[in-house]
């Protein structure tokens, strides 16, 4: 009778214990709550931010940059692609491309960008981005009629809309008794094209056949792009993939390449944050510990009946620490809510909030957008160190109230 009785009665100890009357308890435990309903919160805003940066890479870069390139200067073979995909299972799609670098300018400016000549039936199977998974524009890359589409950012810095002409000059393959010769070819722009990063700095597409025309390439083109399933698994796939290509004299790449170092540098930003932020989340439960030391020295005499009635020092020791679990279970449900709420207007206000501050969210990471992502393994992670630090820091007082002496207590009384 003693263990059904064991549970109940812990609980509603710590729900008496938490309800009382004395005005300065009262105030020490909201205070000590709201300490950790404002280091919770900020610890989940800012994972959440690092996670919205991560959601967004993964949606518009990987959806548009190829996880395996394998590229030839003098071209491949135009089967290349569809070889690939029978012979290795983690390629789920392929194109046919040919890229150039280059420059692509106007009267006033001149800026380098990545050409990139592309089928408008392939390559709209091929893009997974949301942003530029349209027919419409690729629709727009005709043969013939040497249109281009510029990325936002691009025809930002060249100060050029729809319907402008730009001159671009492809860098060909060769030399002449001269040196290089660059060959020179104006476009029209058919469209922008944006993925919400870096990308639109630096990336134009144009019709292949234009591109091989401009370039006077023999071969349909000089690059193949892959997609997986898993990006994330290109280590092992990018063998395969070389293996089945089987040409030793190609040029393999993979989208680790160019964005490899920014994608660990933001799992490592996020968990060194993660444990700078948590030191806020430990201050906060030094300050429950005091709250806690006060709530023993209040509730002497009512530890005292209780022993004397026959209750057990792990009963007492049980109901103190769940005393601490509720204060750190209604702060979380706080906290969660809260940086929830945050996360739906902190985009919104995020002009205004770096107006002020002079600093904006976004400075080093290459993306235009602020989005708030609460993920639940990153909440997960948050309400296991929180409840964690709190059991570990109300053992302390806890054990203390298990070693008072009830007729002392009583006889004072």
């Amino acid at each position: 009778m003693k263990r059904a009785l064991f549970h109940p009665l812990s609980v509603l100890l710590s729900w008496r214990y938490l309800l009382t009357r004395d005005v300065a308890l009262m105030f020490v435990t909201k205070t000590s709550m709201l300490g950790l309903i404002v280091s919770i919160t900020t610890l989940l805003v800012v994972q959440g931010i690092i996670a919205g940066f991560q959601r967004d890479l993964n949606r518009n870069v990987l959806g548009l940059v190829p996880h395996v390139t394998l590229s030839k200067p003098n071209g491949i073979d135009a089967d290349l692609g569809e070889r690939v995909e029978l012979a290795v299972s983690a390629v789920t799609a392929s194109a046919m491309v040919v890229q150039s670098s280059g420059l692509v300018s106007t009267s006033e400016s001149v800026h380098r960008a990545q050409f990139i000549g592309v089928d408008p039936e392939s390559i709209s199977e091929f893009v997974a981005s949301g942003n530029l998974d349209s027919d419409t524009l690729w629709v727009n890359l005709q043969v013939g009629q040497f249109a281009i589409l510029l990325g936002s950012g691009l025809a930002r810095e060249l100060s050029v809309n729809v319907g402008d002409t730009v001159l671009v000059t492809l860098a060909a393959e060769g030399i002449s008794p001269f040196g290089y010769m660059p060959r020179q070819k104006r476009f029209t722009v058919a469209g922008l094209a944006e993925t919400q990063s870096s990308l639109d700095s630096l990336v134009a597409y144009i019709n292949r056949e234009d591109a091989r025309r401009v370039l006077q390439m023999p071969k349909t083109a000089n690059a193949a792009f892959f997609r997986l399933q898993n990006p994330l698994d290109v280590g092992n796939a990018f063998f395969s993939i070389y293996l089945a290509a089987n040409d030793r004299d190609m040029f393999a790449a993979t989208w680790q390449d160019l964005f490899g170092a920014l994608f660990n540098f933001l799992q490592r930003f996020k968990n060194l944050l993660f444990l700078l932020l948590s030191m806020l989340v430990a201050v906060a439960t030094f300050n429950l510990v005091s709250n806690m030391v006060m709530l023993v020295h209040s509730r002497r005499a009512d530890i005292a009946v209780l022993r004397t009635l026959g209750g057990s020092t792990t009963t007492v020791l049980v109901s103190f620490v769940a005393t601490a679990w509720v204060i750190a279970l209604v702060s979380l449900v706080a906290c969660i809510a809260l940086a929830w709420l945050i996360g739906l207007i902190l985009p919104t206000l995020h002009e205004l909030l770096s107006q002020l501050i002079g600093v904006s969210l976004r400075d080093g990471f290459p993306l235009y957008e602020l989005s708030v992502v609460l993920q639940l393994p990153d909440v997960m992670r948050v309400v296991g160190l929180t409840v964690l630090m709190v059991t570990l820091g109300s053992l302390y007082p806890a054990w203390r109230a298990t070693r008072l002496a009830p007729s002392e207590i009583l006889r004072d009384e």
